[in-house]
């Protein structure tokens, strides 16, 4: 309950003629009732400080642009500026429902016709995911696996996963698994966020297990839900939890020409409590719903470099044509002179030239027309710096590295292209590990249930044993290819003087390569094995052809090298 002893504090100097008399009959007023009935007087107590804060609230809005001496210098109005700030007081799920579709039609228009857009989404591609990132299954022994059965469920499983992936992994059969990881990966940096979906089909191959990505542009309210409250931006929300329920995606027509006007309602899990719709997006504000285009923070500089772009070309052109201005002065001629240009198309309607140069144009003049030449002197020194300034300014919204942007590596140092290419690195890395948490491990939990109840896995344990222990067969890891090396003949030797100073361990080696530390020592080893027993049997074999050829044979000296038998060991 809330407490009156606030009214019986010492007021400040000034504080009652702050006050209106209304203010004090009510609060007087409310002083009584309380006495009388305290929750009645607590609501109405309530209601009259909830109004007094949204009056505060409405008031520091209203003055938010105004001048105030007590203002921080960053926001103190200034005259000269105040005016390029749109003071945008919503809030950012108002923006997006607001401008989210705009913004995906200018993200894909950019990727389909600039070359920067176009090359950075695709450098994303290479770098996040390349050839594909592949799974490594972690299963270790545990109280319910034995060390042979945790191996061969490894085992099992990525011969599975390798099987399922050459079968083709989409509706249509078609994509391998690594094709998809690029596809998710290209509308998830082009769109800002990717939708794919975990459903069944008819198979041929280990699974019937297929995954489709959905265009993020068929994802959005249906018009006979706009009023609802638990749907927004065509995502369903629990009335009270406030947990995603659902997905509302519009239907596509089977043609793929267009899409239809009815709506899918997928949920996010399935009866079997199996994820089954997920949405890749990273947010950027808290309570953030939807993804925003990678791209939009460039959006202005793209453009901007593309009519410059054009503007230069179009002066080239001109340049060219060896173009020349017609002055004209006072225009005559008879009223049959005027309809006779007119017909000609020489003028418009209301009798203006129309404005055309070509290569090896002739235009007749009159008496009293003067020509000049044009000669845009095309392009200006000024073209290559606002490039590359252009350039820098969109690597540094993107978190992009400038040499990868504008592909020029001509002034690159190896420390300057190692410092760029760390720095890219990082930006590479955090976003392929959203894609990993939000889709590669909820896909890997479908592969490995589908397994079990599919009898892959019967060797290993049965149904029951992973119903109840499902946990223990999820382990797992994503890798995949190097991002390679500068000068490798540096970095590796930097690494052996860090190991060997022991700044490094073998695991960080094969972590920044994306791969597992142990089964590159399982493999090692192998190699060595193998290596040291062909030498033996070649060995063996040169021995009994020097035999046969009645040639001395060789032995190993104290280093270990094979050399000739000298005669005086011959002769003993």
């Amino acid at each position: 309950m809330i407490a009156l002893t606030g009214s019986k504090r010492p007021r400040k100097p000034g504080h009652r003629k702050d006050v209106s008399r209304l203010d004090r009959v009510g609060h007087a007023i409310d002083e009584a009732i309380f006495t009388v009935a305290p929750t009645w007087g607590e609501r109405r107590i309530a209601s009259r400080l909830k109004r007094r804060l949204l009056a505060e609230q409405a008031g520091r809005m209203k003055g938010f642009g105004r001048r105030s001496r007590h203002a921080h210098p960053s926001v103190r109005s200034a005259l000269h500026r105040d005016g390029r700030w749109f003071n945008d007081h919503s809030g950012i799920n108002d923006q997006l429902e607001e401008s989210q579709q705009e913004m995906q039609f200018r993200a894909r228009e950019l990727y389909q016709s600039n070359p920067h857009a176009h090359g950075a989404i695709e450098g994303r591609v290479s770098h996040e995911i390349g050839v594909g990132l592949g799974c490594r299954p972690q299963i270790t022994e545990s109280k319910i696996l034995r060390k042979e059965q945790a191996d061969l469920a490894n085992k099992t499983l990525k011969n599975i996963c390798k099987r399922w992936s050459n079968r083709g992994v989409d509706r249509a059969r078609r994509q391998s698994l690594d094709e998809a990881q690029r596809l998710i990966c290209r509308t998830y940096a082009m769109f800002g966020e990717a939708f794919v979906l975990f459903r069944d089909a008819p198979f041929q191959g280990p699974l019937g297990l297929t995954v489709e990505v959905i265009d993020p542009m068929r994802v959005e309210t249906p018009p006979d839900h706009r009023d609802d409250e638990n749907v927004r931006m065509g995502i369903r929300y629990h009335a009270k939890t406030d947990q995603i329920v659902g997905y509302y995606i519009r239907k596509q027509v089977k043609n793929g020409r267009r899409y239809d006007v009815e709506y899918e309602f997928v949920r996010r899990y399935n009866s079997a409590g199996q994820e089954q719709v997920v949405h890749l997006f990273e947010s950027m504000f808290p309570g953030q719903k939807r993804g925003i285009p990678w791209l939009c923070a460039a959006f202005a500089f793209l453009k901007d470099l593309d009519d410059f772009h054009e503007a230069e070309l179009i002066g080239k052109q001109i340049e060219a044509c060896f173009g020349i201005v017609s002055k004209t002065g006072k225009r005559g001629g008879t009223p049959a002179e005027i309809s006779a240009g007119m017909a000609s198309g020489e003028f418009d309607e209301q009798g203006n030239p129309f404005e055309e140069i070509f290569p090896g144009m002739v235009e007749r003049i009159n008496s009293d027309d003067d020509l000049v030449k044009v000669d845009p002197s095309r392009p200006g020194s000024t073209f290559a710096p606002f490039v590359e300034a252009s350039l820098r300014a969109i690597a540094a919204a993107l978190n992009y590295p400038y040499e990868l942007l504008a592909k020029n590596f001509f002034r690159t140092t190896y420390s300057s292209g190692r410092l760029a290419m760390l720095d890219g690195r990082i930006g590479f890395r955090m976003r392929a590990q959203a894609m990993i948490h939000q889709v590669l491990k909820p896909l890997w939990r479908r592969i490995v249930d589908d397994a079990f109840f599919y009898g892959h896995m019967d060797d290993v344990a049965d149904v029951l044993t992973y119903t109840r222990h499902a946990e223990e067969f999820h382990d797992h890891s994503w890798g995949g290819t190097s991002f390679g090396a500068v000068d490798p003949e540096k970095e590796v030797s930097a690494h052996e003087v860090a190991i060997n100073s022991d700044q490094e361990t073998l695991s960080e080696v094969y972590a920044d390569k994306d791969q597992d530390w142990l089964e590159g020592m399982q493999q090692r080893d192998v190699e060595l094995r193998e290596k040291t027993r062909l030498e033996i049997a070649r060995e063996k074999w040169e021995g009994e052809e020097r035999e046969r050829a009645g040639l001395p044979g060789k032995e190993r000296d104290g280093s270990g090298e094979v050399g000739e038998e000298s005669e005086v060991a011959g002769a003993a």
